[in-house]
Formats: structure tokens, sequence, C-alpha cells
């Protein structure tokens, strides 16, 4: 967990000049809360079972363990919250259909800036700037430990993932799921379950069949896009920025459309076959997984009840 989170769900991880270390636990374990009234962000390959509450109760238990060891080394850390406004590639991750969402966002672009914004402000951010470079020094090695060495993952695509078995980062994950190296591998195989369902979704033939009709109803609306990958990254492009107007029309033609054709319908489907043969495929990990959530519910429930502001 970082000093310099990025309030984004993201690994551990060292960035030249800033530790943006948020170990968020919604992140490492493929689940997606929801923002409040926002879309129903997909849950992900584990879990049917793990929900938003139990999601965001796990995440903040990791959080304080991870506070309190900061501060017993000597450095300061804020929580971070689990609360950032879901971006649209998280929340719709092939097509939009939500059509109060895209009236009032678009593809997101005000939800982006948004988290830009709440980067900038983050605490962590500005504690960590203002330490002497010695100072800094130590904090990464505190939160990260020495080293890329202690823990490994092996991915279901293939290579490895190290992470150091020290530091308050795998220190706070090992007090609140006990078995550090267990977890690490299960969770790190749930979350790239995430990403191969995408990718066989979009390969699916069947998508692309539902992709060219939405595309004949979107050029019947007046735009000529190949599919919604393209309205998403015309709509969010720097170089060719749309006004907010035209962002959020854009953005209610493409769910009109997905509607229409059966995109909607089509991609929600294939979503849910594709993940049903990867939960079956790694049946193993996801069910140690929720394993070890459930255990780890007790106590995270303790470190909550628990804690104290100073």
């Amino acid at each position: 967990m970082p000093f310099v989170p990025s309030r984004a769900r993201t690994r551990a991880a060292l960035t030249a000049g800033a530790l943006v270390v948020v170990v968020a636990s919604a992140a490492l374990t493929g689940c997606s809360p929801a923002a409040e009234n926002g879309p129903r962000v997909p849950h992900g390959i584990g879990p049917a079972r793990t929900t938003t509450e139990t999601a965001r109760l796990l995440h903040d238990a990791e959080q304080w363990l991870l506070r309190a060891c900061m501060r017993r080394a000597g450095f300061d850390y804020h929580p971070v919250p689990d609360d950032d406004p879901p971006s649209v590639e998280r929340a719709f991750p092939y097509v939009l259909t939500e059509p109060a969402w895209a009236g009032a966002h678009g593809y997101g672009s005000d939800l982006e800036r948004r988290r830009r914004d709440l980067a900038v402000r983050d605490p962590n951010r500005g504690y960590f700037a203002s330490l002497p470079a010695g100072r800094k020094a130590l904090a990464l090695l505190a939160a990260n430990g020495p080293g890329p060495d202690g823990v490994r993952a092996a991915l279901p695509t293939g290579g490895v993932v190290r992470r150091s078995d020290r530091g308050c980062v795998s220190g706070a994950q090992r007090e609140l799921y006990g078995d550090l190296r267990a977890w690490f591998q299960a969770s790190t195989t749930v979350h790239a379950l995430d990403a191969i369902r995408r990718g066989r979704v979009l390969a699916d033939p069947r998508y692309a069949d539902g992709v060219r009709a939405w595309a004949r109803c979107m050029r019947e609306s007046g735009y000529r896009y190949p599919d919604p990958a393209r309205t998403r990254a015309a709509a969010l492009s720097p170089a060719t920025a749309m006004s907010p107007g035209r962002e959020r029309a854009l953005a209610r033609a493409e769910v009109r459309c997905a509607e229409r054709s059966g995109l909607s319908a089509t991609a929600g489907r294939l979503d849910e076959l594709h993940a049903a043969a990867l939960r079956a495929e790694h049946h193993r990990a996801v069910a140690e997984k929720d394993r070890l959530e459930a255990a780890a519910l007790p106590r995270a429930r303790a470190v909550l009840g628990g804690r104290t502001e100073h």
C-alpha cells in the first residue's frame, strides 16, 4: 500500500520518485465493487460470493493494518478508501449498456478528471513528497520490503510474478489472510482470469456478429465506428477531445444500439459463459481464494472494530 497511492486498485509497485504501493484487496482479488449510484460493475471470475460489502471490509482492514505497520516503522500513512469512481473499461468492458450512466458521464471523462484530482490531493502523495531523500528510501523499504523476492505466483498465461515477503504490504496481507504465499498465488491467479475472460469474449465469433449488427445501427444513427472500443477511444482521446454534450450523445447512441442490435445481451451471455469455463479450469485457485477470504472476515472485523484515529 502506498504512500503515493493512485487511489486505484493496483499491484504493489515502485515508480520513479513515488511510492505507489496500493494493494487494495479489490484489485488483487478480482472484485470490482460498484460506486454508489453507479453501474453494476462486473464481479469477474471469483466471486459470485464476494459481495461489494465483503470486498470493502477486507480492503479497509488491509489498509488499517498497513497504516499500523507503517506507523510502527516511523512513517505516516492514510488509509485509502475503496471509493474510486469506476472507469468505463471497468464498468462496461464490452459496450455501454446503461442509459442513465451514459447520459450523466458519457464515456467517463468527467470521472477520469475526478480520479486525477483525487490523486493530486491524496495526503499520502503529499506526505511522501515532503520526506527527505533518505527517508523516502526508508519508507519504500518499510512498505515494500528489500526486493522482489519472497513470494511468487505462477500466472495462468505463463510467467511468474514475484514480490517481497517482508515489508508492511506483505505483513498486512499475512496478518489478514494468514497464509501469504497461498493468498498471493490464489488472488493473483483469479485477478488474471478477468483479463483472460474479456479477451475470450472479444475473440468469440458470436461477439463479432453482435458488433457488426451494432455498427450498422450506429451508422444509421450517424456514427461510423466499427466497434465499441473505437467509440470510447475517440471520446476519450486527448488529441480529439469531445465536448461533454457530444460525448454524452455518442454514449447514448451506443447504449441504444447495444440494446437494438442485441450486442448487450450477447456480451453478457458470453461473459458468463467464459467466466464459468475459467472457473472450472481454475477451480482450485477460485476455491482457495474464497476460503482465504472467508477465514479473513473475522480478522477484518476485529481490526476495524479496534481501530483508532490516533
